[in-house]
C-alpha cells in the first residue's frame, strides 16, 4: 500500500495539506487500479460531481494558487472553471498534475495571509472524505487534517454564527476539541454576513485562548471530530445532526448547520 511521505521542510499547515493531498492520490490511485470505474463514481457528498470532478478541483486549485490566478477565488465559477478545464484530461494527468503542483503548493502554504492557507487545508480534507464515501474506502477520521479544520470551523462558522443568530449558549465538544458558542446578549443579526466577516478577519495561527469551561448546565453536543466537521461542512442531513450527542433539543441550534455556504444534505449522508 502506498505510504504518504511529508517533506522535513513543510511548516504547520504546509505539512497538513501534503500529507492529506497524499493521501487522497494515493487512495484514488489504487481505486482505479482495482476499479477501472473508480474516476466516474458518483460523489453523494458533491451530487454534481463525480470522483474524477473532486479531484480537477484539487488539482486546479493548486494550480491556480501557484499561477497566480486568483479572480474570483473561492467563487462556485472559480471553482467550475476548474473543473471544466480538465474535462479531457485523464484520471492520470489530474493526479499528476497534483504531484506536481501541490507540492509547491505545500511549501508556501503557511505564508499566506490570513486564514487563506488554513483554508485551503479544511477544503482538502473535506473532499479527502467525499472521495472515500464515494469509494467506499473510509479512513483517516482521526487525522490531524480533521482536528485542525475542526479548529477552523468552529472559530470562523459555528462561533460567528451562533453569535449573530443570538443562540442560546451551546457547549460543543468533539474528541480534545471544544468551544461554546452562542450566550451572547444583542438582538439576532445577519449570520452569513457574521461568517463572512470573520473569515475576512481571522488569521492563522489563531491566539491562544483561555481553556474552555462550560457550566455543568450549558446545553451539550458532543460527537467526534470527523461527525462534527461533517455536520458543519453540509455533509449531513438535519436528521443526522438532531441524531448526534445532543444534551437538549437540538432543532433550535438548526441554524449552525446552514451557514453560508453551506446547507445540510437533503438525505442522510452515510458513511
Amino acid at each position: 500500500m502506498s505510504q504518504t511521505v511529508t517533506p522535513p521542510d513543510l511548516r504547520t499547515l504546509g505539512a497538513l495539506y501534503e500529507e492529506t493531498r497524499q493521501r487522497v492520490v494515493n487512495l484514488v490511485r489504487e481505486a482505479a487500479f482495482a476499479d477501472s470505474f473508480a474516476a466516474v463514481a458518483p460523489v453523494p457528498a458533491c451530487p454534481a460531481w463525480q470522483v474524477r470532478d473532486v479531484i480537477a478541483h484539487l488539482s486546479g486549485l493548486a494550480t491556480d494558487i501557484a499561477s497566480g490566478n486568483l479572480d474570483g477565488a473561492a467563487t462556485d465559477a472559480w471553482t467550475a472553471a476548474q473543473v471544466d478545464a480538465r474535462r479531457d484530461l485523464s484520471l492520470d494527468d489530474l493526479l499528476a498534475e497534483s504531484d506536481d503542483v501541490g507540492r509547491q503548493l505545500a511549501s508556501f502554504l503557511d505564508d499566506f495571509p490570513g486564514r487563506y492557507g488554513a483554508q485551503i487545508v479544511a477544503d482538502v480534507t473535506v473532499h479527502e472524505h467525499d472521495i472515500r464515501g464515494a469509494l467506499g474506502r473510509p479512513g483517516a477520521r482521526d487525522s490531524l487534517a480533521v482536528a485542525h479544520s475542526v479548529d477552523f470551523l468552529l472559530d470562523t462558522w459555528a462561533g460567528p454564527g451562533a453569535r449573530a443568530l443570538g443562540l442560546p449558549a451551546l457547549h460543543i465538544r468533539a474528541g480534545t476539541r471544544g468551544a461554546v458558542v452562542g450566550g451572547h446578549d444583542g438582538p439576532p443579526t445577519d449570520a452569513d454576513a457574521a461568517v463572512k466577516e470573520a473569515l475576512a478577519t481571522w488569521t492563522w495561527p489563531p491566539a491562544a485562548g483561555e481553556p474552555v469551561t462550560a457550566a455543568p448546565s450549558t446545553p451539550r453536543l458532543e460527537t467526534s471530530p470527523f461527525e462534527l466537521v461533517r455536520a458543519l461542512s453540509g455533509r449531513r442531513s438535519l436528521d443526522q445532526i438532531h441524531r448526534l450527542g445532543w444534551s437538549v433539543d437540538p432543532a433550535p441550534y438548526d441554524g449552525l448547520f446552514t451557514l453560508w455556504p453551506f446547507t445540510p444534505s437533503p438525505n442522510d449522508l452515510v458513511e
